[in-house]
């Protein structure tokens, strides 16, 4: 299906920019340490089998990792988008350099993400450490992806906007 008129382009990226502002408002602090609403059986907080750290890092790459997804899938839109407007003989420059910089703070988040997951669990301090350093700035990349993404639609809106 190819967008070819003005209000159709502008109905897609009108809705990319609302579902990014719900992601933005819903998004949390991962690097924070969850706090479950239910009482854990005992079996969790037996000594030998470290689970707390554990669920609290399952929890936390989970939750990243949706993230990344969602931010993926709207990268994707959006290069969509611009595909079509510079199909159409829209320059789309300025927002295609903003999603460049977006798939290199989402290429970053992935990185640190699987390095994340990949430290093993122990109690130690020095573990704990990793996992969080690992954890924030996976977090920071999203974040700076995001802040790319919009900006880059709002180029886009501009770019139409002045046509």
């Amino acid at each position: 299906m190819v967008y070819n008129t003005y209000n159709e382009m502008k109905y897609i990226l009108s809705t990319i920019t609302l579902a990014l502002g719900i992601i933005g408002f819903s998004t949390i602090s991962y690097a924070q340490t969850p706090k479950p609403a239910v009482v854990a059986p005992q079996a969790l907080f037996d000594a030998n089998a470290n689970a707390p750290l554990t669920v609290r890092k399952q929890y936390v790459e989970t939750n990243l990792r949706t993230l990344l997804g969602t931010l993926n899938s709207m990268y994707t839109r959006v290069q969509v988008a611009s595909n079509r407007l510079r199909t159409n003989g829209i320059d789309t420059a300025v927002s295609d350099t903003k999603l460049a910089l977006a798939q290199t703070a989402l290429m970053n988040a992935k990185v640190n993400l699987d390095l994340f997951a990949a430290v093993p669990v122990d109690t130690k301090p020095a573990t704990v450490t990793t996992l969080r350093a690992h954890a924030k700035a996976s977090e920071d990349n999203l974040k700076d992806a995001r802040t790319a993404i919009i900006e880059s639609i709002s180029t886009l809106q501009l770019t139409l906007l002045n046509q």
